[in-house]
């Protein structure tokens, strides 16, 4: 009696995973790259209130840096949702007691703009879309 096994070997199965995980990440790259503005927004703002929370956990000035192309915290860089570039650059210190120096940042795509207004000098901010 001949016994067949239908499944697939160790070997077959690691292929076929890899080649599963290898078109996630890159799929995956393609969409974090293209961010619409209100996605954009979320992950700022969670990285931002990361920031205020870790200045006044640790007593220690966190900077972000509001670059060209996108904004940068300690460990971490987000692009601008695309086509949104800053034309000027600004660095914010976040100190220990929360407070940030009133500010605005612009964001410009040529259609539209971005306001990210620091305002109240407690790190809160708010946006308008023109």
């Amino acid at each position: 009696m001949k016994h067949t096994n239908s499944a697939f070997t160790l070997l077959e199965s690691l292929i076929v995973l890899t080649i599963v995980a290898s078109m996630l990440l890159i799929g995956g790259q393609k969409i974090s790259h293209q961010q619409s503005p209100d996605q954009w927004f979320h992950a700022f703002d969670g990285r931002w209130q990361q920031a205020r929370l870790m200045a006044q956990k640790e007593q220690k000035v966190q900077v972000v840096k509001f670059e060209a192309n996108g904004v940068s915290f300690d460990d971490k860089k987000i692009k601008y949702p695309k086509g949104y570039l800053n034309s000027n650059t600004k660095t914010l210190n976040i100190l220990a007691t929360g407070y940030v120096a009133p500010t605005t940042i612009i964001l410009d795509n040529g259609q539209k703009v971005i306001k990210i207004v620091f305002s109240l000098g407690g790190g809160d901010y708010r946006t308008e879309i023109q």
